[in-house]
């Protein structure tokens, strides 16, 4: 069961470290998150991420971008 919500910062569970915002989630129960580099995945869960705190240097004009037409469509 996963505590992930749409709205949520998170970091990936890879070598390199990708910090993200969960945008939606699809028809498959998998949750689709924006990037801090500008790319989008569509197929993330509880095995792929982890919930993160943001501080102002993890902010991207990727992640500004995703974050506000999430909040202000």
């Amino acid at each position: 069961m996963s505590d992930f919500k749409v709205g949520d910062f998170v970091r990936s569970d890879t070598d390199d470290v990708f910090i993200g915002l969960i945008t939606g989630k699809n028809e498959t129960g998998k949750f689709e998150v924006a990037w801090h580099d500008g790319d989008f995945t569509y197929g993330e869960n509880e095995r792929t991420m982890f919930h993160h705190e943001m501080k102002p240097s993890h902010w991207t004009d990727y992640l500004y971008k995703a974050f506000s037409d999430f909040f202000c469509p």
